[in-house]
C-alpha cells in the first residue's frame, strides 16, 4: 500500500503536503500562464488556488515538490485513485513553475513516483484534458499510451486517460 513518505533524488525532494503548505505553493501557482491550457484556468487567483489545493490535501498522496539545489518551492504532484485489487493508480495534479518546463525535472519527478509505485502496482493512469497540449506531450515522454477519451463526471470537459505498465 503506498505510504506518505519523502521522495527525493539529486534533483527535487517530494515531501508529502500539508496544511501548512497553502502559502508556499500558492506562491508558485500564482502565475497565470502555468494554468492557460488547463480547463480551470483561474488557479492563480486565491479561490481558485483554495480548491485546488483542497483536492491536492484530499488525493490519496499529495507532494510539495522542492528544488534540491535551491530549496525552492517549484510546484505539486500526487497520487490518486489508488486501486488495491487493479494494481493501479494515478499520477497527476501536477504542476512547475515556469522556469522548469521543458526541463529534465519533469521526467525525473515522474520517475521517482514511478518507482514508486511501481513497488505497490502493476499500472499507472494519467488523466489529461484534452486542451491540455503541454502535459499530453510531458506523459507522452514518459513512454505512456493514450487508452481513452471520456466526458469527465464532475464537468462537461472532454479528458484523456494515458497509462503506463510496469516494466
Amino acid at each position: 500500500m503506498l505510504e506518505r513518505q519523502i521522495l527525493s533524488n539529486e534533483l527535487v525532494k517530494l515531501i508529502p503536503l500539508v496544511k501548512e503548505d497553502f502559502e508556499w505553493l500558492y506562491a508558485a501557482a500564482s502565475d497565470p500562464e502555468i494554468w492557460e491550457q488547463h480547463p480551470d484556468r483561474m488557479r492563480y487567483t486565491p479561490l481558485g488556488f483554495t480548491k485546488y489545493f483542497q483536492k491536492l490535501l484530499a488525493n490519496d498522496i499529495a507532494y510539495i515538490i522542492i528544488d534540491h539545489r535551491t530549496g525552492k518551492v517549484i510546484g505539486t504532484t500526487s497520487f490518486y485513485e489508488f486501486d488495491k485489487d487493479k494494481k493501479s493508480v494515478s499520477i497527476g495534479y501536477t504542476f512547475l513553475t515556469k522556469p522548469y518546463w521543458g526541463t529534465q525535472y519533469n521526467q525525473s519527478i515522474k520517475k521517482l513516483l514511478l518507482d514508486y509505485a511501481y513497488q505497490f502496482v502493476d499500472e499507472v493512469y494519467f488523466h489529461v484534458a484534452k486542451e491540455n497540449i503541454r502535459s499530453q506531450k510531458a506523459i507522452e515522454k514518459l513512454g505512456a499510451t493514450l487508452v481513452r477519451e471520456y466526458t469527465a463526471s464532475d464537468k462537461d470537459e472532454i479528458k484523456l486517460e494515458y497509462s503506463l505498465k510496469k516494466p
